[in-house]
């Protein structure tokens, strides 16, 4: 496999378990400033893999 199709699928399939570990951090915490810190990174990581399935293109910060 092309080593740069590897590392963009290896990006991809880390970003999919950091949004699952966010979730579930978010569902346990109870503090409303970390909660609120979760979800914004949260929504931020989900919008990264969105516009990925759409564009084919993974941005990293």
């Amino acid at each position: 496999m092309n080593k740069k199709l590897e590392y963009g699928l290896r990006k991809i399939k880390y970003a999919r378990l950091r949004i699952t570990g966010l979730e579930r951090a978010y569902d346990q915490e109870s503090n409303p400033t970390v909660k609120s810190a979760l979800l914004t990174c949260l929504r931020k990581d989900k919008d990264k893999l969105s516009d990925y399935e759409v564009t084919g293109i993974y941005e990293e910060d």
